[in-house]
């Protein structure tokens, strides 16, 4: 079958091809474990801030503003790398890859990202090869 020009698929990422509940789950407990609960909780806090403001999830925004609070933190540092290396490819939904790539073969596929202009293109390409045209 040939792709159709004028048939366009449009995929989101997060709980769509990528279960970002369990990433969040897992950074959940890193950020406690790396930072301690009273500092993992003031992150969510700016988290969710930032999230009403800009209209999107910035995690590492979240990160760098905690930073201000904590200037001598490591641990923040750490936190950062854990999330840019995040290994996303694990927490695809099964079949996604598969889905996309028989999508592909229908259809013109895009993937739409609402998401941070770091971490949100970094999460997309560590989940393997979408195969998308665009993105």
């Amino acid at each position: 079958m040939t792709v159709s020009a004028s048939t366009v698929v449009l995929l989101d990422v997060d709980n769509t091809l990528l279960e970002n509940d369990a990433v969040e789950a897992d950074l959940h407990r890193h950020l406690a474990a790396q930072l301690g609960q009273e500092r993992a909780e003031r992150y969510w806090t700016i988290f969710e801030q930032l999230r009403r403001a800009l209209g999107y999830a910035d995690y590492l925004g979240a990160i760098q503003r905690l930073r201000s609070a904590y200037p001598h933190d490591p641990h923040l540092l750490e936190t950062s790398g854990y999330l840019i290396e995040y290994p996303f490819a694990e927490r695809l939904y099964p079949s996604a890859l598969d889905t996309v790539r028989r999508l592909n073969e229908l259809a013109q596929t895009v993937i739409l990202s609402d998401g941070d202009v770091v971490l949100q293109p970094r999460k997309i390409r560590r989940s393997g090869p979408m195969g998308c045209g665009r993105w």
